[in-house]
């Protein structure tokens, strides 16, 4: 199925503007508010044209798309957090103190050596791709985000 990049009418350009900054409802409802922004957004407007049909679905996909991966990786987080937590404990309670002492502190050292800067790329992306987008939209040329899975076709 190939997808067609309609122009954006002077008339909607404004409306999908507000659709792409709508992810910034997530400030006043965090977790879900950058998706029920674009949601709401692509729902209200959706109708007025297939331009904006389009565009509310670009952001609605790529919202859903990084809340997905920022739940994978954070449950990834946790899993392995908490393994070496259960490492180091066991390796303490079996008599190992400097083992014991060495699997927590490099569960901490591996959590903020790569996790914490893996969620705050994720946390940074979708800010510089909603910018591109607006940016992109209010010259009437149509925008599709990289990474983002096809929820809503």
């Amino acid at each position: 199925m190939s997808r067609t990049a309609l122009a954006i009418p002077e008339a909607d350009r404004t409306p999908a503007v507000l659709t792409h900054l709508s992810p910034l409802a997530g400030f006043l409802l965090p977790t879900l508010g950058n998706v029920l922004g674009p949601l709401v957004a692509w729902l209200a407007l959706r109708d007025r044209s297939p331009a904006l049909d389009q565009q509310g679905k670009e952001a609605l996909n790529f919202q859903l798309s990084m809340w997905v991966y920022g739940v994978v990786i954070g449950v990834l987080a946790f899993i392995l957090f908490s393994l070496g937590l259960i490492g180091g404990a066991l390796g303490a309670a079996a008599g190992a103190q400097d083992l014991g002492a060495f699997a927590f502190l490099g569960t901490f050292a591996a959590f903020f050596v790569f996790f914490v800067p893996l969620l705050l790329l994720l946390s940074l992306i979708p800010f510089i791709f909603m910018i591109v987008a607006v940016v992109r939209v209010s010259s009437g040329q149509p925008y599709h985000y990289p990474l983002s899975i096809r929820f809503v076709r």
